[in-house]
Order: C-alpha cells, then sequence, then structure tokens
C-alpha cells in the first residue's frame, strides 16, 4: 500500500523518539519510494539538538548509496531536506569511518534497508562501535537479524573485523548485501519451545589478567541453567581493541526457528558477574513474553514490514518500536494494527 507522493513530504523529527530513529528510517525509506522528505525540529529536545557527527554519517552514506541530495547535512542542522534521485545502483563500496564508537548496529538498519530494495549489490566497509549502550549490538545482525530476513528473501552477510567500544571505537565490520529477488512477508508469532541456547562472552585483551570473559560466561551459563532445561553453551573469547571493554551476547532458538536474543555490556568498574546476569535476566524476560521476537529485532523489522507486510509478536513495544511505525505510516498510510504486542500490517 503507497500513498500519493508528495513534492515534499513533511516529517517531525520530535515526535515520540524524537532522535536519530526518525532521520535513519525516513531517509531509507525516502530512497526506496522515490518521496522526497524535509525533516525538521531534529532531536529539538534533546540537550544538544540537531545533528551530530553519527547522523551525517549515517545520511551520508545512504546519499552516496542513492546519488541522493541533502540539503542542511552538517553539525547542529536541526533541518535536513533528502532529496532521492531515483538511481539504482549495480555494485557500491561504500567506506564509512564513524570516528568515534557511534553504533555501527544502527548505521546498518538503513543501509540495509535501502540496499536491499534499491541496490542490484552493496559492500561496506564500516569503522565505530561494535556495541553501546542501549543500541543493536552488531552480533544480532549476524544470528539474529540476518537469518530472519533470509526467509524474506535477503542476502546479506556482517563480518566483524575488529571489536570497538567506547570511548575510542575503532571497530570494523565488512558488509555485502543485495537486492531482495523474491520477497516474502515477516511472520513471528509462536515462539514454540526453546530448543538452546548459545552466547559469546567477549572482552578486550588487556582483562585477560582478571579473567572478565570466562567469568561473564560462566555466570550467565550457571543462571540459564537454573532456568530453562535445554544445551546450553556460552564461549569465552579475548579481542584486540583499542578501549578496553567487555560484552556478552546471548541467543535462544526455538523448534518455531524463532530466535530471541539479549546483550549486556562491560562498564568500569562493573564486575563480570553483574553484566552476565544483566544479559541473562533480559534474555529470561523474552523467553517468558511468548514473545516471537525480542526488543531489538521488532524495532529493526518493522520498515521492512512496511513493505514486505506480516505479523510479529514480540515482548513489548518499545519507543524506537513506536517511532518506526509513525514513520513508516507517514511513507505508506496507516497500515499498521496493534493489539497487545502483536503488530500487523493491514493487507
Amino acid at each position: 500500500m503507497t500513498i500519493p507522493k508528495k513534492e515534499l513530504l513533511e516529517i517531525d523529527g520530535d515526535h515520540l523518539e524524537g532522535g536519530g530513529q526518525i532521520l535513519r528510517t525516513a531517509a531509507a525509506l525516502s530512497i526506496i519510494t522515490s518521496q522526497p522528505i524535509r525533516i525538521f525540529n531534529i532531536r529539538a529536545k534533546r540537550p544538544e539538538p540537531g545533528l551530530k557527527a553519527q547522523h551525517l554519517y549515517a545520511l551520508d552514506a545512504l546519499r552516496e548509496l542513492s546519488h541522493s541530495k541533502i540539503e542542511g547535512l552538517k553539525l547542529g542542522s536541526g533541518e535536513i531536506k533528502f532529496i532521492p534521485q531515483g538511481k539504482v545502483i549495480s555494485h557500491k563500496l561504500i567506506n564509512i569511518d564513524i570516528g568515534t564508537s557511534g553504533s555501527i548496529g544502527l548505521l546498518l538498519q538503513p543501509i540495509l534497508l535501502a540496499a536491499a530494495f534499491h541496490s542490484e549489490e552493496a559492500s561496506l566497509y564500516i569503522k565505530g562501535g561494535t556495541t553501546g549502550l542501549g543500541t543493536v549490538p552488531v552480533d544480532h545482525y549476524s544470528y539474529i537479524i540476518l537469518p530472519i530476513l533470509y526467509r524474506s528473501g535477503l542476502r546479506a552477510s556482517v563480518k566483524v573485523l575488529r571489536r570497538g567500544y567506547y570511548p575510542r571505537g575503532g571497530g570494523e565490520i565488512s558488509v555485502e548485501a543485495s537486492n531482495i529477488k523474491h520477497p516474502k512477508p515477516i511472520k513471528l508469532i509462536q515462539q514454540g519451545r526453546i530448543k538452546r541456547i548459545m552466547g559469546t562472552s567477549i572482552a578486550s585483551r588487556d582483562l585477560m589478567i582478571r579473567s572478565v570473559a570466562q567469568r561473564q560466561a560462566k555466570e550467565a551459563q550457571n543462571l540459564l541453567e537454573k532456568d530453562f532445561n535445554c544445551p546450553i553453551t556460552i564461549s569465552a573469547e579475548y579481542v584486540d581493541t583499542y578501549s578496553t571493554g567487555s560484552e556478552i551476547n546471548l541467543y535462544a532458538f526455538t523448534d518455531t526457528n524463532c530466535i530471541l536474543g539479549s546483550d549486556a555490556r562491560g562498564e568500569l568498574k562493573r564486575p563480570a558477574e553483574e553484566v552476565a546476569q544483566e544479559a541473562s535476566a533480559k534474555l529470561k524476560k523474552e523467553i517468558d513474553s511468548l514473545a516471537a521476537a525480542d526488543t531489538h529485532l521488532a524495532d529493526n523489522l518493522i520498515p521492512w514490514m512496511g513493505i514486505l507486510g506480516g505479523e510479529i509478536k514480540t515482548s513489548e513495544i518499545s519507543r524506537h518500536t513506536q517511532t518506526n511505525i509513525w514513520v513508516c505510516e507517514q511513507f505508506f498510510g496507516k497500515i499498521f494494527t496493534v493489539e497487545g504486542n502483536t503488530i500487523k500490517v493491514k493487507k
């Protein structure tokens, strides 16, 4: 379902979540629909309103991918115009250096969307933060998001070349994505029975002396074994990074082919066991909710559902999810229905 194109679609950048989510999703959908947009009141209520560095990189990458034009693309800008040119890219290598520990995971959301529906092939090399507070870790793409979207026709891969933690970042990934050839609706309704749980506990090499990766893994293993009667495997590894840091990412696989995830990030003076407890509690909450799509996955899937259709049951309707629904409906009209934690696209 589409609504007639406007000469310039006006989008309030301060609606609901009022942050970068509106910018990223709106720009990607602008490319896909060839609808020029004006986004105003960008991050108007934030302590430092306007565009920040990570938003500039995301928008500039989308511009390069699609040969779009952007007006107002500068630090602190409260308004931009994004004008797609309707050109389909046959193959494009894009290098992006966020320059800080800004989230690569958030940057991937609009780029994969645009690549899937607007380019034949796209290759990207991105530097930045591979995980961060409140953002989707890069690993969730490889373990959850891409496998789920594979069923709807997406062919893409993400390879982590180096981990990047706050404050210096410096993480590196490579991405390959191609156009969806045989699109199918997204269906994630029944959670089913948990078949197995796996996870990765990762820490910078300087934390090896304190056995941080092993302690995170052991604590998570012990906690999850108390709650779930299924095979559980959590690996521990150390990596070279520019900044000290750790993370743990957990994944539950079900007999209905759902994949639920959770994560937690280490912080200065925070015990490794506490990091594991946070991730384990979050995964248990996702499973106990009977969700078929975890919170990170749900807000990622909304723009894809706006194009592909489908239905998902998530653990909660997050602010980011609500925001993505609102942005999609600026382009496609009132296509979503939300009942409880079930989100459906009207046929």
